[in-house]
């Protein structure tokens, strides 16, 4: 009878013990994963605009600053290549009088200045000045590089923000979620289960944040680095940038690359150069000449025979031979290899800009689709969704997975939505840069997104 009692004991024991561990598991899932609070939120960012970003760059770029010093330094060259060289002078000091027919010479004054043929410096001129203009292309290349790649920073920096924004809205919604699978399952019509898949979805949304804040801060240190500040300056929030319209055919826009684009300018100029380089090469069998003035003075006689002279002066006359012909014919013929050379490095360049301004138009045409999509349909489509299958669930007359479904499938389309638009708008930056022309300016209408 005593052994009986004590295994009922035990068994009694054995279930309270059962009893509390469940109860000590069910609070165990209902506590929440908190997401850390991010301390430069305390303080709202500034909004920043890509016009003052742009501007700013222009300015401060160190890149865009040692461009400009060497088209200006071309400029110059101008000026230096079609300079004479400078002129000889000399004097003669003679202690001993030499005697000449004409009496004693005691001293000799000299000056001479050499010039080139005159054609040669007119082909230095417009060598120097097809320089300059290859110099502004470069230049002009530069920032407008520049400016693109800073665009597109500050567009990843619009997709970090907005995707961002998106997962808080999502972990809000998810919380409302987890509330009700709490409530249900107190009241025993929900499972446990339920409980732990909307934590686990709360905790999944932290590890993209994770992975979007340090994105944000790579794409900060980048633009901090080409606007030569600070790698740790704090980035403003992006302001949601307008929907752009491109209202040019694919031929008009590659017509409009091969007038405009400053690298087929810099390719031309440097054909030009090329051009006038061969044609000085070729003058090389015209002679400088070389003119000069004497100023000879003459002394008084020391001898009965002697008699006072007079002093002399002559303009000498000289100019070179040019007939050393294994150092002018390797000039014209290498004059001869880099027109050839410039002319295949201009078609290198109008193929190229014929592939990028192709590339960026079909980029941007389908990611501006397939986000206008996302926008007008599928985001529409999947809140009503979302919506009908929450209040079906607060009535327990859905299932939690398919709950949960349609929570992922409106929070991927929202994701979505805005990798398209980022992408659409990259394109068309990258479509300004290579047709190098300002299109069609994006127009800042403040469309806001859903």
């Amino acid at each position: 009878m005593k052994k009986f009692i004590l295994g009922e004991k035990l068994t009694i024991w054995a279930l309270a013990f059962i009893f509390i561990s469940s109860i000590n598991g069910s609070l165990a899932f209902s506590k929440e994963v908190e997401i850390p609070a991010n301390k430069s939120a305390e303080k709202p960012a500034q909004p920043l605009r890509l016009e003052d970003l742009i501007e700013y760059a222009k300015q401060k770029s160190p890149e865009i600053i040692a461009s400009q010093a060497e088209w200006l330094a071309a400029k110059k060259r101008i000026w230096i290549d079609t300079s004479l060289p400078d002129p000889m002078a000399g004097l003669d000091l003679m202690g001993d009088m030499v005697e000449t027919r004409v009496g004693p010479q005691e001293n000799r004054f000299m000056v001479s200045q050499e010039i080139p043929f005159p054609a040669k410096l007119w082909e230095k001129g417009k060598m120097a000045n097809s320089e300059a203009k290859a110099a502004y292309a470069r230049y002009q290349a530069v920032e407008r590089d520049v400016t693109n790649r800073l665009t597109k920073l500050y567009y990843e920096l619009y997709f970090t923000d907005a995707s961002i924004g998106v997962i808080e809205e999502i972990k809000g919604l998810l919380k409302k979620i987890q509330s009700v699978a709490q409530a249900r399952y107190s009241n025993m019509s929900g499972s446990q289960r339920d409980v732990a898949k909307a934590q686990a979805e709360v905790s999944m949304s932290l590890e993209k944040l994770y992975m979007l804040k340090q994105e944000r801060e790579s794409v900060s240190a980048m633009i901090n680095a080409i606007l030569d500040q600070d790698p740790m300056s704090p980035v403003g929030t992006a302001v949601l940038p307008g929907k752009p319209v491109l209202k040019y055919s694919l031929i008009e826009l590659v017509n409009l690359s091969i007038q405009n684009r400053p690298e087929v300018k810099e390719a031309e100029a440097m054909v030009a150069k090329s051009g006038y380089a061969k044609r000085l090469a070729q003058l090389a069998y015209f002679p400088d000449l070389n003119i000069g003035f004497e100023y000879t003075q003459v002394g008084s006689g020391t001898t009965t025979e002697s008699m006072d002279g007079k002093d002399s002066w002559m303009f000498p006359l000289r100019f070179n031979l040019p007939i050393w012909q294994n150092r002018i014919i390797p000039e014209i013929q290498e004059a001869k290899q880099m027109v050839e050379a410039r002319n295949a490095k201009l078609r290198e360049v109008k193929n190229t800009t014929f592939f990028e301004v192709k590339d960026a138009y079909f980029r941007f045409d389908s990611a501006i689709k397939v986000s206008d999509l996302y926008d007008e349909a599928v985001i529409p489509q999947a809140q009503i969704a979302l919506s009908a299958d929450q209040a079906g669930y607060e009535a327990n007359k859905i299932d939690f997975l398919n709950l949960l479904d349609s929570e992922r499938v409106y929070f991927n389309a929202k994701l979505s939505q805005i990798q398209f638009f980022t992408e659409a708008l990259k394109s068309y930056s990258d479509l300004v840069r290579s047709t190098g022309v300002d299109l069609n300016e994006i127009a800042h209408e403040g469309v806001k997104k859903s």
